[in-house]
């Protein structure tokens, strides 16, 4: 009989395509896209099959988060440090990459 799967998260995952940019600590482009998933405390998204991510790198994170009212449509800008927690291939074939956020942001997803 197969363990039950701990969560280990202390941060909601939200299910968001939000613009974002990897770089490396040598200000090497990692990846652009939009995330797949994305909490306080990191997130999920795809990079291209020969990309160079490995656990414990440090990484420069540029991201965009939609913020609305009802009259306006913005995005709301976030910069931090990230730790790549896991690089792997996912079951339809696609690569990404999970990263730690170094610090929590508030992002105050509502979703």
């Amino acid at each position: 009989m197969a363990k039950p799967s701990i969560e280990r998260r202390q941060h909601t995952r939200h299910p968001l395509g939000c613009p974002a940019r990897l770089v490396d600590e040598t200000g090497r482009h990692l990846a652009s896209g939009k995330t797949v998933d994305i909490s306080d405390g990191g997130l999920l998204m795809p990079v291209a099959p020969g990309a160079d991510a490995n656990p414990g790198q440090h990484l420069d994170v540029k991201l965009s988060v939609p913020r609305s009212t009802p009259n306006t449509f913005l995005m709301q800008g976030f910069t931090t440090k990230a730790i790549v927690v896991r690089h792997d291939q996912s079951a339809d074939g696609a690569f990404r990459v999970a990263v730690r956020f170094e610090h929590p942001i508030d992002l105050d997803l509502d979703v």
